[in-house]
């Protein structure tokens, strides 16, 4: 997310581009806006904005007026429940999520802000559900819910190996955002010892032997599970 304000002509080439803040005039000076996932742009510039040449634009969402501030998250954050409490702040405020934000825990009593609005992917315990179901007022993206108490949290890119597995006491949950592997040496027997469920977002390489249990094991899949040829996972 970058703030536009000293910019003229062209914006492009961003992940989020925040309008909310700028004045009529300073968006009139901009010709073509393209190459962009989000625009956040707030009701009274949303005019000034469709006069503008636009390119390759992911999703536009306009953020209604409103006396209180306005929070965004976006990126990859790991953040608890009480997020949506919003204690230190007021009950006008606004909260826009585009990233993949996790939810860690469910410890919530209300929630704080006047309007919730998701252009991102939300992932929360099974125990937000109805909580969230009534205080989202408008959804461009995902909400996703997993039922483990505290899932092990991996971001980035990463390979299990058998070993790894061998380590975990119990079972757990895995969290997955981003592109991860799962070694050769790894076996069914494994997987349904020490994994109780999985939440993927972004993508998981594992030999295809394992892929029907992964599939049963991923409670929440927004991306891809993608099974390889014993032969090939030799040749690696």
């Amino acid at each position: 997310m970058e703030d536009v304000g000293q910019m003229d002509k062209t914006i492009e080439n961003m992940g989020v581009l925040e309008l909310i803040n700028m004045k009529p005039e300073d968006l009139a000076r901009i010709s073509l806006i393209q190459n962009i996932g989000v625009i956040l742009v707030s009701e009274a510039l949303s005019g000034v904005l469709l006069s503008i040449t636009q390119r390759n634009i992911g999703m536009i969402v306009t953020i209604p007026q409103t006396s209180g501030k306005i929070i965004v998250l976006t990126g990859q954050l790991s953040l608890g429940g009480d997020v949506f409490s919003n204690s230190s702040g007021s009950s006008e405020d606004i909260l826009v999520i585009t990233g993949q934000i996790i939810i860690t825990s469910s410890l919530v009593e209300n929630i704080g802000y006047k309007d919730i609005i998701i252009a991102g992917q939300l992932i929360a315990p099974k125990g937000m559900e109805s909580l969230l179901a009534s205080a989202v007022t408008r959804m461009s993206g995902q909400i996703a819910y997993y039922t483990a108490d505290t899932p092990r949290i991996f971001m980035g890119n990463d390979t299990f190996s058998k070993a790894f597995f061998d380590l975990i006491e119990g079972k757990m949950a895995m969290l997955l955002v981003g592109s991860f592997e799962i070694d050769s040496d790894v076996d069914i027997a494994t997987l349904k010892q020490k994994v109780s469920e999985i939440i993927l977002i972004g993508k998981l390489s594992a030999p295809k032997t394992l892929v029907p249990l992964l599939q049963l094991l991923a409670v929440v899949k927004l991306g891809e599970i993608n099974g390889r040829d014993a032969a090939l996972t030799n040749q690696q």
